[in-house]
């Protein structure tokens, strides 16, 4: 995919058609990288997000009112990825689509995670012209640069071919950004991309590659700092699939913050083993507020059968480091996946009654996606056929728990307790609420019992 000199300056615009705000809104990060890559190849860009422009009516007067040349348009999220809400999002996103066609004679370009888990399926289903997958930095400028050129490639899917990775600084969108600040004063940062890990369930590794490319940390601080400066961010997420990892990198972002003074709070996701009491100390005193972690399964037998290369003692030790380290914890836990039966079960709502001073979010059942191995697991386990399609929310729940009423035992077990939470979507009015009279960042710490 050589590049080709442009006879002109594209009018781009991009699309984030997610409006999910469970459990809290998220700032679409992508198109804030892509604009960045667009505007350094020399294309004229826009942005508009579907959650916090109000949608369908302010985005037609926009199709109306400019002539672009290519539009881009990101899916997020298929789906809620929970069995006790399972809310498809594709009529939405189909609708955009449809009004971008409707009003604008564009080249339609589809992307974003969601995209990237079925492209082949979701093209088809939205009838756009070509779809990104994966990170789109490069392949997005390459494709205006095609489009410009009047060389409409023949190929209508595409993925990064190359290993190499440069990151660009993001640009976010003065439009949307009052959103964000008003609904939890969150944005978003990518200290590294890609991951090696084998969960069974896990679309990451397809989506960003098992490479890792990592930010350099000092930039990373650099971008925290302008977040605070110029959008006055008041919390900041970094959206890395897992952000402690094995390298050790984490460490180094955490010391750039540290040696700048960073203030503004901030969380991520992470994998629940690895971490020592030094880490947190520094993550703390670099601004660390809260712990988003992927503990995923309840016992060892579980925790095994979705390829996550840990023990539920390591899930132990992580939850009291940070105890200790008077960090907030979230748990993020589901029941019911391969290998569970009773037993499980029952070992597993034991094990966390054993994780105190944190939230637990469970998850009955986990959604199947194509590319995983659970896929692979759901059909040898007869839970789907060979040849069912995915694109609607599709669960996976262990055979051995057929006669089992496995909401009513993880409710049962969580009854009285405000930091256990089941069904998640419970929550999300609350913290919407939070978010309304001013309060900032994720929130769910605000369910733990205070210290004495």
């Amino acid at each position: 995919m050589a590049g080709v000199i442009i006879a002109m300056a594209l009018d781009c615009l991009l699309i984030s058609a997610n409006k999910v705000v469970t459990p809290y809104p998220v700032y679409p990060l992508g198109l804030a990288h892509i604009s960045a890559a667009l505007l350094q190849a020399g294309h004229r860009v826009s942005q508009f997000d579907m959650l916090a422009e109000g949608g369908a009516k302010p985005l037609r007067r926009l199709l109306q009112n400019h002539n672009y040349q290519m539009i881009g348009v990101s899916i997020r999220n298929l789906d809620t990825v929970d069995s006790t809400a399972p809310e498809g999002f594709l009529p939405e996103i189909a609708a955009t689509v449809d009004l971008v066609r409707q009003h604008s004679q564009a080249v339609i370009v589809l992307g974003g995670a969601g995209f990237s888990i079925m492209p082949e399926e979701l093209l088809a289903l939205l009838k756009a012209d070509y779809g990104v997958v994966g990170a789109g930095e490069i392949l997005m400028p390459w494709l205006a640069d095609q489009i410009a050129a009047g060389n409409l490639p023949r190929e209508n899917i595409f993925k990064n071919p190359s290993p190499d990775y440069s990151w660009h600084k993001p640009v976010y969108s003065s439009q949307s950004l009052p959103y964000y600040d008003g609904h939890g004063g969150m944005l978003n940062i990518q200290t590294k991309r890609g991951c090696p890990f084998r969960c069974s369930y896990c679309t990451y590794p397809a989506i960003e590659g098992r490479t890792m490319h990592y930010r350099d940390p000092e930039e990373t601080a650099d971008e925290v700092f302008r977040l605070k400066k110029e959008h006055g961010v008041k919390f900041i997420f970094f959206t890395d699939g897992v952000f402690n990892d094995q390298k050790g990198h984490f460490r180094m972002v955490a010391e750039a913050l540290a040696k700048r003074g960073n203030k503004t709070p901030w969380s991520a996701f992470f994998r629940p083993v690895g971490l020592r009491e030094e880490d947190l100390i520094l993550m703390k005193k670099a601004g660390l507020a809260a712990m988003e972690v992927g503990t995923d399964a309840g016992c060892d037998q579980t925790l095994a059968a979705l390829d996550k290369g840990f023990f539920f003692s390591d899930v132990l030790k992580t939850n009291n480091l940070a105890r200790k380290a008077a960090v907030p914890c979230a748990h993020f836990v589901m029941f019911g996946g391969p290998d569970e039966d009773q037993a499980t079960l029952d070992e597993g709502l034991a094990n966390m009654a054993k994780l105190e001073e944190c939230v637990i979010f469970a998850f009955a059942g986990i959604r199947i996606l194509p590319k995983t191995t659970l896929h692979q697991r759901a059909i040898a386990d007869g839970v789907i056929s060979a040849d069912q399609a995915l694109l609607a929310p599709t669960f996976y729940f262990s055979p051995k728990l057929a006669e089992l009423d496995l909401g009513q035992r993880i409710q049962a077990a969580f009854a009285g307790r405000l930091d256990r939470i089941y069904p998640c979507s419970r929550v999300a009015e609350q913290i919407a609420m939070l978010h309304n009279v001013g309060h900032v960042g994720p929130l769910w710490d605000a369910l733990l019992p205070r210290r004495q």
